[in-house]
Order: C-alpha cells, then sequence, then structure tokens
C-alpha cells in the first residue's frame, strides 16, 4: 500500500497513456529530422548566442587597442594629480594626451567606417519576416543575426572610445590652463635686486668651478683612460670632415663669385640677393652637416654620456645659429663691399648693425649654454638670476644703440627701393628703441624673467622674420620674368632642354612660388618654436586640423593630397620619359612611319596620364567606388549637353585605333585641304598650304567623307591639260607628249604614262597627259618641269598652241548717209528671225526704237 501511494503520482489512466505514446513516438520520429520552422524570437535568441561566440577579428583588435587608449588615460590622469611638475612634465602630458586624442578620433572612424558597413550589409539583407510571411533560408537568418550583433558590438566600441577621446581633451585643456598659469607665475615673478647682489657670488662661483673640474673633469679623465681611441678617431674623424667640408665651400664660392663678378662688374639688385642667399645658404648648410657629423661621431662611439650630450648638443646649436646670423648680416649688409650692398646704406651703419646683430645672437645663445651648463652643474639660483639680468641688459643697451644708427643719408635715402622702405621705415628705429627701454626697465625693476624672455623673443623673432624677409625678396626676385636667363644655371638648363623663354619665365615663376611656400612651412613653425610651444605639440595640431578635409561622407587628407600631387607630377615624367624610350627605342629601329608613331605614343600618353590620375585619387583618400556618382552625374550632363564633347572623344578614339588618316597625311575633307599635323581627342589639326592651322572636331572627319592622297602609300597621280592649234597633227602630239613623260626621271613606267585626246574647243584640240609619281608630293615640281618641256618641244616643232580669238570689224569714217545706211543694215541683220512678225515693226521708226526688248 505504501508502495503504491509512493507511485500515486504516475499512474496513468488510458486516455493519459496514449497521449503519452503519442508524444513519445512524435518525439522519436523527428528526432532525426531537421527542425522545419521554429519561433523568431527562439530563433533569433539562438543565432544571437552562435554569433556572440564567434568573435570578429576586426572587433577584438579595436577593443584590444581601446583598452591600451584606456590604460594610458588612467596613467595620464594619474600623472595629472601630481603637484610640482614642471613645465616639461607638464608639456609631455599634453602631448601625450593629444596624441591620445588623435588616436582615439582615428580609432572612431575605423569603427564608424566598419558599422557603416555593417548597416549597409543588413540594409540589403531586409528586415526578418513576420509571423504570417513565408520563412526565409535559415542562412540569411544566421547572417542577419551575425550582422545585428556585429553592430552591436561595434556601437558599444564607439561610444567607448568617443567619451575616452572626450576625456582626452578635457585632460588637455586642463593641462593648458596649468602650464599657462604655471608660464605666467614663472614670468612675472619679482626678484629683489638689493638680495641679489647681496650674495656671495665669488663663493657660488668657486663652488661651480668645483663641481665642473669634478663632473667634466672626470668624465675627461674617464674618456682619456677608458675611451681614448675612440676620442681621438671621433676627433680625427671631425677634422677631417671639416676640412673637407671647407675646402668644398670654397671652391664652390670662388667659382660661384668668380661667375657672378665675371657677369656684371656692376650687379643689379637680382644678382646681389642671388649672390648673398648663395653665399649665406651653402656655409651655412656646410657648417650644420660638419657639426652634425661631428655630434654624430661622438655619440656613436659612446664618448659623451647624458649631461656632456646635453651641454655639447647645446653648444654646437649655438655655433650653427651664430655663424648663419653671423653670414646673413654680412651678405645683406655688405660692410666691406658697397656694390653688392642690398640695402643702399652708409658702410659705417652697415658695419655697426652687422656688429650689433652678431652680438645680440651671440649673447643670446651663449646665455643658453650656460643655462645648460649651471643646469648640469646644479649652479645656485642667484648664478641663474644674474646670468638672466645680465643678458637682458647687454641686449636692451644694444637695442637702443642700434635705434640712434642713422643708415640712410643724401643719395642713398634718394636710392632706396620700396623693399628697403619696408625693411626701415622711420617707425622701425622707434619701436627698436621702445624695446630696449621697456627690456632695461623690466630686469632694473626686478622682473628679471620677464626682460629675458623678451630679450630672447626679439632675438629670435628678429632672426626669424629678418630671414624670411630675404626670402620673400629672393623669390619675388626669382619670379620676375627674365631673371633665370640672367644666371649661368638658368642658361644652362634653357640649353640642355632647349626650352624657350616663355616656358623658361613660367619655371621662374613656379620656382618663386616655392620658395614662398618653403619660406611659409618653415618660418611658421620656427616662430611657434621660439614663443614656447613643442614641435610635437606643432605636429598634433596640425594632424588634427590641417591634415585632413571632409566632404560629405569623403574624408580627404590634405597630407594625401599633396602626395597625389607629387605621385601625378611622378607618373605624368614617367609617362613622357617612357614615351620618349619607346618611340627612340622601339618604334623608330621598327621603322614605323611617323603617323604610327603619333598614334602609340599618343595612346601610351593618355594611358599614362590616365593610370597617374588614378593613382593620384587612390593616395588622396578618396575611394573609387565613389566615383561612380561622379560618373552619374557625368551620365547625366552627356544627356543634356556633352554629346557633342563625347561624340567627338569617342571619334578621336576611333581615328587613333582605327587610323583612317596618320599626322602627315594629306587629306581632302569638304573645303578643307591640307597636312595632318596632330590628332588628339576631341580634334584634328589640318595645316592648309598656306600654312593656315585649322582645328577639325573628330566627329565631321568620322561622319563625313575625307580624302586621303597617302593613305596607304604616297604614289599618285597628276595631269596636265595641253591645247595646240586645229592645224595641229594630233598623233604627233601624243607622241611628243609621252616622250617628255617618259624621259622625266620622277615619272613611274609603271603605270606607264598617257595621253588622252579630250576633245574639240572652241580654239584647239585639247589633250590631257597623265603620269604617275612614287610620291604625290612631288607633283607640282614634275608638272612644273613637263610643262616647261612641252613649251619648249612645242615650239621646236612649230606646234602652235592657240589662244582664244574673235573678229572684230571696225568702221572707218564716212559721208554721214552711207554710215548710217550700214548701220541700219547692221541692225536689221542683227535682229532674231521671228516666225510670227508683228506689224508693228513695220512702222518707219520700229528700227530706231530704243526703249525696248531687242
Amino acid at each position: 500500500m505504501k508502495l503504491d501511494a509512493a507511485f500515486m503520482p504516475l499512474r496513468l489512466n488510458s486516455r493519459h497513456f496514449g497521449a503519452f505514446l503519442l508524444l513519445v513516438l512524435a518525439l522519436t520520429l523527428g528526432a532525426g529530422q531537421p527542425v522545419l520552422a521554429q519561433t523568431p524570437d527562439t530563433q533569433s535568441n539562438v543565432d544571437r548566442a552562435n554569433a556572440t561566440v564567434a568573435s570578429d577579428p576586426f572587433i577584438d583588435e579595436k577593443a584590444q587597442q581601446l583598452d591600451t587608449f584606456a590604460a594610458t588615460y588612467a596613467t595620464l590622469d594619474k600623472k595629472m594629480q601630481e603637484s610640482g611638475l614642471s613645465d616639461d612634465e607638464l608639456a609631455s602630458l599634453q602631448t601625450t594626451a593629444d596624441q591620445l586624442d588623435s588616436d582615439l578620433n582615428q580609432l572612431s572612424l575605423d569603427i564608424e567606417a566598419k558599422l557603416n558597413t555593417v548597416r549597409d550589409q543588413i540594409a540589403e539583407l531586409g528586415k526578418a519576416p513576420g509571423s504570417n510571411d513565408p520563412p526565409e533560408p535559415a542562412v540569411t537568418t544566421d547572417q542577419r543575426n551575425q550582422l545585428i550583433a556585429e553592430r552591436s558590438e561595434l556601437s558599444a566600441l564607439s561610444d567607448k572610445a568617443t567619451k575616452l577621446a572626450a576625456s582626452a581633451v578635457e585632460a588637455s585643456k586642463k593641462i593648458a590652463t596649468m602650464r599657462r598659469d604655471l608660464f605666467t607665475d614663472a614670468l612675472f615673478a619679482h626678484t629683489s635686486l638689493q638680495d641679489l647682489f647681496a650674495a656671495d657670488f665669488i663663493s657660488y662661483v668657486q663652488q661651480e668651478y668645483r663641481n665642473f673640474q669634478a663632473s667634466y673633469g672626470a668624465w675627461f679623465r674617464y674618456i682619456w683612460k677608458e675611451r681614448r681611441v675612440q676620442l681621438v678617431l671621433a676627433l680625427g674623424l671631425s677634422a677631417l670632415a671639416a676640412f673637407l667640408f671647407r675646402s668644398a665651400t670654397i671652391a664652390l664660392m670662388r667659382r660661384r663669385l668668380a661667375q657672378m663678378v665675371s657677369e656684371d662688374d656692376k650687379p643689379d639688385f637680382f644678382i646681389k640677393l642671388v649672390t648673398a642667399a648663395y653665399s649665406t645658404g651653402l656655409p651655412s648648410l656646410v657648417i650644420a652637416a660638419f657639426l652634425a657629423v661631428s655630434y654624430l661621431l661622438f655619440y656613436g662611439l659612446d664618448v659623451l654620456v647624458p649631461d656632456v650630450q646635453q651641454f655639447v648638443f647645446t653648444t654646437y646649436k649655438a655655433i650653427a645659429v651664430i655663424f648663419f646670423v653671423f653670414l646673413l648680416t654680412r651678405n645683406v649688409l655688405s660692410p666691406g663691399d658697397p656694390a653688392w650692398r642690398l640695402i643702399p646704406m652708409r658702410t659705417s651703419a652697415a658695419r655697426k648693425l652687422h656688429w650689433a646683430i652678431t652680438a645680440m645672437a651671440a649673447i643670446n645663445w651663449g646665455d643658453q649654454i650656460i643655462d645648460v651648463l649651471n643646469e648640469t652643474l646644479a649652479a645656485d639660483l642667484a648664478l641663474e638670476a644674474v646670468r638672466s639680468f645680465v643678458a637682458a641688459i647687454l641686449i636692451g643697451l644694444i637695442l637702443v644703440a642700434v635705434s640712434f644708427i642713422k643708415p640712410f643719408h643724401g643719395d642713398a635715402m634718394r636710392q632706396r627701393t620700396r623693399a628697403v622702405k619696408l625693411l626701415w621705415p622711420s617707425l622701425m628705429a622707434s619701436l627698436i628703441r621702445l624695446a630696449g627701454f621697456f627690456l632695461l626697465a623690466c630686469a632694473i625693476t626686478g622682473y628679471i624673467a620677464l626682460a629675458r624672455f623678451i630679450a630672447m623673443q626679439v632675438v629670435l623673432t628678429g632672426a626669424i622674420l629678418s630671414t624670411a624677409y630675404v626670402s620673400i625678396l629672393l623669390g619675388n626676385a626669382v619670379s620676375q620674368p627674365g631673371t633665370m636667363l640672367r644666371t649661368d644655371q638658368g642658361r644652362r638648363i634653357a640649353e640642355r632642354f632647349k626650352l624657350s623663354p616663355v616656358r623658361i619665365d613660367q619655371i621662374s615663376l613656379l620656382a618663386g612660388l616655392a620658395i614662398y611656400a618653403l619660406t611659409v612651412l618653415i618660418g611658421i613653425p620656427c616662430l611657434l618654436v621660439a614663443w614656447g610651444m613643442r614641435l610635437a605639440e606643432i605636429r598634433l595640431w596640425a594632424a588634427k586640423h590641417l591634415t585632413s578635409v571632409t566632404l560629405g561622407s569623403i574624408t580627404i587628407s590634405l597630407g594625401g593630397i599633396l602626395l597625389a600631387i607629387i605621385l601625378f607630377v611622378a607618373g605624368y615624367l614617367l609617362t613622357r620619359w617612357f614615351q620618349k624610350w619607346f618611340d627612340d627605342n622601339v618604334l623608330l629601329r621598327s621603322r614605323a612611319d611617323p603617323g604610327v608613331r603619333n598614334s602609340v605614343k599618343t595612346g601610351i600618353n593618355y594611358l599614362g596620364i590616365l593610370l597617374a590620375v588614378l593613382v593620384a585619387i587612390s593616395a588622396a583618400g578618396v575611394n573609387l567606388s565613389s566615383l561612380a556618382l561622379v560618373a552619374s552625374a557625368l551620365s547625366i550632363g552627356i544627356g543634356f549637353g556633352l554629346q557633342t564633347i563625347v561624340q567627338n572623344f569617342v571619334s578621336g578614339l576611333i581615328l587613333l585605333i582605327e587610323r583612317p588618316f596618320k599626322v602627315g597625311d594629306w587629306i581632302v575633307s569638304g573645303t578643307t585641304e591640307g597636312f595632318v599635323k596632330r590628332i588628339s581627342v576631341r580634334a584634328t589639326e589640318i595645316e592648309t598650304f598656306q600654312r593656315q592651322s585649322i582645328i577639325v572636331p573628330n566627329s565631321e572627319l568620322i561622319n563625313a567623307s575625307v580624302g586621303n592622297w597617302t593613305h596607304h602609300n604616297h604614289m599618285g597621280r597628276s595631269e596636265i591639260a595641253v591645247g595646240v592649234s586645229y592645224s595641229s597633227d594630233p598623233r604627233k602630239v601624243m607622241d611628243i607628249l609621252l616622250e617628255l613623260a617618259k624621259a622625266h626621271p620622277l615619272v613611274l613606267a609603271n603605270p606607264e604614262p598617257m595621253v588622252i585626246f579630250n576633245g574639240f574647243g572652241d580654239s584647239s584640240l585639247d589633250f590631257e597627259l597623265r603620269v604617275y609619281l612614287a610620291d604625290v608630293f612631288n607633283g607640282i615640281p614634275v608638272r612644273n618641269d613637263l610643262r616647261v618641256a612641252i613649251f619648249e618641244r612645242f615650239r621646236k616643232e612649230n606646234i602652235e598652241i592657240p589662244f582664244p580669238q574673235r573678229d572684230l570689224h571696225i568702221i572707218t569714217d564716212r559721208d554721214g548717209e552711207e554710215a548710217a545706211a550700214l548701220a541700219a543694215e547692221i541692225r536689221r541683220r542683227s535682229q532674231p528671225i521671228d516666225e510670227n512678225p508683228n506689224p508693228a515693226f513695220d512702222h518707219p521708226d520700229a528700227g530706231n526704237d530704243d526703249s525696248g526688248g531687242r
């Protein structure tokens, strides 16, 4: 009983048992069969789970990058919370934040592009079928659900990247505010001069000297003991490089200056400007190359330790800048040779300005060297303040002294050009004097940091602007018409490439524009660096704001545009080179006629330019599939108004491929007859015998009849019409004409000449001599020779060449009655015979009626 009670819930009656058997049978039969249909929700959930399991490599890669960027931002945010950060540390953090923002923006663009692709694929698949719709294939459902899962993950990654980028932007702004506050506090920090000069500077200097001996002396003793070979080798190679660079510079400078002096004993502004640029740029590049080689040798041979490395690098940089400033001022002001002076000023003023500007550069960069030395030796702050104070005072005094220099007077004042007036207006002296006094006032009142900053900016900004101004003058001078032909290099280029003066002037204009562009591209970053921006900040700012342009859904990189221009120019030049090489080495050796060569060269030219355009467009970042919109727009334009242009284009391609005529052929089309000079894709140029160029659209040459005298060969027939008197023997005339034709060396024997008796003329028997020539272009001289020979032979054979004849009746003076009677008789005989005579003509006065209708 207890056992029965325990199994009571499992007891089945007959009805339940039958249902259970049916269920078991259905499950058994359906175990080996596929499921024909499932509810949409169940299928969607299953497939979505499967899609999530099958990860996408793109999503995994972007998710990993996003995790790395998040870790970088976490480190950055933690570092920002620290106190006492220097400006260099803050600048490094800001660069990191800007770089992080740039990377996250690029990541967002990649994810967005992938997300758009997934959305397009989902749209192509369409919506899932409803409950009342017929079921779709399982493959389609799986693909849709997988795409939906990808869309969800990509949307999540995009949101996360956008939020992280916004955080990076906020961090960059916060760091910029911190740097601005730190810079303001440091710039306007006040120093008590009384306390400063009350310090014991002698002990400070002695302590720094001892530190110098301990640091740099220990380094030198270590190098001399452990790395003596490397040190000697570096010094020897540096000396050798210096000797080679110096010898090359002297040789080039002497040859160049000798050419300039021999060409112009009294050089004009352009020659002086080019010489100054050459005399400044070449030695500066040489000294920069020597210093770079020397530094790399010391660095590569492990001669330098970090502190010494920084000191040597700053010293080398200072030497290069001071040398450049010295050369620039010497070559522009030319204190020793007034004939080469760019600014017509007094020699004493030029000399003073030259040395004043060089002294300011030396003081500024000498201060930079001492600053690095004090930093490596951990010098006292009092020495730092005194160093800055002395440098600011010296530069301020030099500025005040320069403002009192009067560079122009007398003839020099009258000879000032517009460029000089811009360079040295009367306001310039007042501004320089004001800057000098303000700098001195800041230093004397204790604002040493502000005074030093102003002094440094005066020197650096002035040097950069002066160099940029000279570069602009050089670009302006180079772009003037006829300037390149006045130089030896310009004449050699023109002779080498056989360039016309117009082409040389175009190259001069491009060279001037290139100088302008280089001036802007180099000058602006130099100014920004001089005013405290870091190169990394400039690069990131340019990459963020200047490297891409968005037009609708197309993003074009400015760097890509520049690369596209370079690739297109390179492709065009390569096409022209290959075109010339193929013509000279393949077509010419195969003895192809000029028409074939022209068609092949034209085809190569168009194909090369098309490939260059496609490569350039791809390099610019334009997706070639996006050009389908352009093609659609062009098709609409063709349908509305470009039919003629397209027709001419297609006709030009047909002419180039089918070649019914070629360059050099003698063709006749309508009223146009002449030689084909050029076949392009739009029109064909025909030069008439009067040397007139006629441009004929290609469609007219395709749709109209065109006669080609030289289509397959140059053989042609030439005709000469001859008329003799009726007293001549026709057979003798024909024999003479054939004899003369066969005797001419340019007349072909096969087909042989022939004479046609055309008929009986009014005054002559008409013949036509037909001869065949190997070159139809010889038709005019052959006809001329034969006509002369025929005339001479006919004269010798007494064969008359008649001319039109008319009978003329002359009436002499007679008495009046006879003359009147004769006139009446003539009038009567001249009347036409009328089959139906009019009785009115029987009137006696009818013959004298002058009013009507004879």
